[in-house]
């Protein structure tokens, strides 16, 4: 038997419904937009510097990595 290339989920859920992946597109979107929106200025700006600092500490270690 050869077996067509599925997604395991595939197995359990067949066909699939294009309302419902389109819903689930617009609400993760909808999700999305509203977190970015309603989060404030500070929280974000926060996380940007733990970014760098978290760079900053990776960049350390590898250029120490050799010696």
């Amino acid at each position: 038997m050869s077996e067509v290339n599925t997604m395991p989920y595939e197995k359990c859920y067949p066909g699939q419904n294009r309302a419902l992946v389109i819903a689930g597109c617009l609400l993760l979107a909808t999700g999305i937009l509203l977190v970015f929106l309603c989060v404030p200025a500070w929280a974000w700006l926060a996380l940007l510097g733990i970014l760098l600092i978290a760079a900053g500490f990776v960049l350390l270690k590898i250029s120490q990595s050799g010696r």
